[in-house]
């Protein structure tokens, strides 16, 4: 019997589609795998990856929009003495 808890690249896009509104393409999924900008999947059914569904939801809801910057850090505010 699978495992409802792992989700196939589909899946995941699926449940990021039905998390935060947003769609992602197939080749998005997968080039943010390769990155290490999305979750690593966790074990493969023959040659099909495999993701913990809360790690996708966690991502899906943190993860910055759309031109965000994140390669810059935030300036830190001074305290007032």
């Amino acid at each position: 019997m699978a495992n409802p808890n792992r989700l196939t690249s589909q899946e995941c896009i699926d449940l990021i589609k039905a998390e935060s509104g947003t769609e992602i393409s197939t080749s998005t999924w997968r080039s943010y795998v390769t990155r290490g900008q999305a979750p690593a999947p966790v074990e493969k059914i023959g040659r099909t990856p495999l993701w913990k569904r809360g790690e996708v939801i966690e991502w899906a809801n943190n993860r910055p929009g759309q031109g965000a910057r994140t390669d810059v850090q935030k300036p830190r505010r001074r305290r007032s003495e």
